[in-house]
């Protein structure tokens, strides 16, 4: 016989299977009641960030290349064809004018300046007597003064046959080349030291007729160099152009404190050719595909992605020149999702 306890187990047994049935999972066949995210796109739309399109001034900045030359370069050349007995600087050497740059070793007559050597000195002590004279008053002025101008020619004359057996700097500046080696000897008239001003150096770039238009004195120019920005202008725009490359040469100057600009050195400018106003939207909405340049816009509410043709652009902003109205509101993030047509939830607008 059954005892109450165990009854009363087997029926507890019973209602609990009863009650987990009644909450089982529905079966597999029965329709989800779940909404995917491609369902609430389909109703709300696709996110998107958009901003409207913008008249905007921008920059037309366009890049040259071209050799850095010294200011008021000038050369020293050789006046004879004698052997070199010393170069007495270097490259980098900063020298004044008639400073002493290198020496001729003489292989002819040299009795010309051994002369007027000798002949100062007579002078000299000729003049010295002459004054000793004139002070008691043993000769008249006009003797004394006649005494004096030969010296005064002697003197002349020397220095002449010294800045004859050496070569002199032209002028002030920096000694940026050396075309010549000790015990060389030179062609008679060949460029051998090369001194320039380095305060200010000039760029000289080649221009085509097509860009030419552009150039104006005054326009500003840069050249990044070892991580700084070396800031100039357009100082000479030909009035025509090189017979033999067909282009124009424009000089643009550079103030050059530190001396990172050298002759020589081949560099790149960026000149800021002209502004140009225009409608312009955010760098961040050109999408380029398959060689063209797109812009997704939103049209009653619907998103529809247009070719546009672009103009110059800054670190912001790029210039539209054909395939928007300024009226457009154009996507700026969200467009790697959107297809032709579907609809936009605008999620931020700037």
């Amino acid at each position: 016989m059954m005892t109450i306890q165990k009854k009363l187990l087997l029926l507890t047994t019973v209602l609990c299977s009863c009650f987990l049935a009644a909450c089982e999972a529905p079966k597999k066949d029965e329709p989800s009641k779940k909404t995917t995210i491609e369902e609430i796109q389909r109703e709300k739309g696709k996110p998107a960030k958009v901003t409207p399109v913008s008249k905007q001034t921008l920059t037309d900045y366009r890049t040259f290349s071209g050799a850095i030359s010294g200011k008021q370069q000038v050369s020293a050349i050789a006046k004879m064809a004698d052997p070199i007995k010393e170069i007495k600087v270097s490259i980098g050497s900063t020298v004044k004018k008639d400073q002493v740059l290198a020496e001729y070793f003489f292989t002819g007559d040299n009795t010309g300046k051994e002369q007027a050597e000798e002949q100062v000195k007579l002078l000299e002590a000729s003049t010295k007597r002459m004054q000793e004279v004139y002070a008691k008053g043993g000769i008249s002025k006009q003797d004394l003064e006649q005494v004096e101008m030969q010296l005064r020619l002697a003197k002349m004359g020397l220095e002449t046959a010294k800045r004859a057996s050496v070569i002199l700097s032209p002028s002030n500046g920096v000694v940026t080349s050396i075309d010549i080696e000790q015990g060389q000897v030179p062609k008679l008239g060949s460029p051998l030291f090369t001194i320039a001003q380095l305060n200010e150096v000039i760029l000289t770039i080649p221009v085509s007729t097509k860009d030419i238009g552009a150039f104006k004195k005054g326009l500003k120019a840069s050249i990044e160099i070892n991580d700084k920005v070396i800031e100039g202008k357009v100082t000479k725009v030909p009035m025509a152009a090189n017979e033999m490359t067909r282009f124009f040469p424009v000089e643009i100057t550079f103030k050059n404190k530190d001396r990172q600009l050298l002759p020589g050195m081949f560099v790149t400018t960026k000149i800021a050719a002209k502004n140009i106003e225009g409608i312009a939207v955010p760098n961040e909405a050109i999408v380029y595909q398959n060689g063209n340049n797109y812009v997704w816009t939103i049209d009653e509410g619907k998103a529809s992605r247009k070719l546009v043709t672009l103009g110059v652009a800054d670190a912001k902003y790029t210039q539209i020149q054909s395939g928007i109205e300024l009226s457009d509101i154009v996507m700026i993030e969200g467009m790697s999702k959107m297809n032709q047509g579907d609809k936009v939830l605008i999620v931020d607008q700037n």
